[in-house]
């Protein structure tokens, strides 16, 4: 349970601070200075990430599964994301099918946030991992003399 609870605050802070800082990025490109990030949108925006995270656990905590299922298991979690987030923003008004330049920016944001938070938690589990290969590696070899 310490795990999981590690993981999902893990997961949650990556999905946070992505969030803000392509979503700044985006908000400056396009409406300039002037844009404004409100205390609603700021806690909606945590609950987005929460919402990532609690998804994490649900889909992708399993290591023990095969390469070709945690691949499916990755599309799909972007699918859910996705899905959710484009839902939500639509009824919070965050971009409009009537500007669909609105829905192209917001689905970028969307797809640049996944990325770089899973290809930064692929990163960290890597690095984790080498660590304590070589950590193994070197328990055996002192265990050897």
């Amino acid at each position: 349970m310490k795990d999981k609870l590690n993981t999902v605050i893990s997961i949650f802070t990556r999905f946070s601070t992505a969030i803000f800082l392509i979503d700044s990025i985006a908000l400056l490109a396009f409406k300039g200075r002037e844009a404004k990030l409100y205390a609603m949108d700021i806690l909606i925006i945590l609950a987005i990430a929460l919402m990532c995270a609690l998804f994490y656990i649900l889909l992708l905590s399993d290591r023990n599964i095969s390469k070709e299922k945690m691949f499916l298991m990755q599309l799909a979690y972007f699918a859910i994301i996705n899905a959710t987030v484009l839902t939500a923003g639509y009824f919070l008004h965050w971009y409009s099918f009537c500007h669909i330049k609105t829905f192209f920016v917001f689905e970028s944001v969307i797809v640049s946030v996944i990325l770089v938070t899973v290809l930064y938690s692929y990163k960290a589990d890597s690095n984790a991992a080498k660590k304590m290969n070589e950590k193994l590696k070197a328990l055996e070899s002192s265990s050897d003399k």
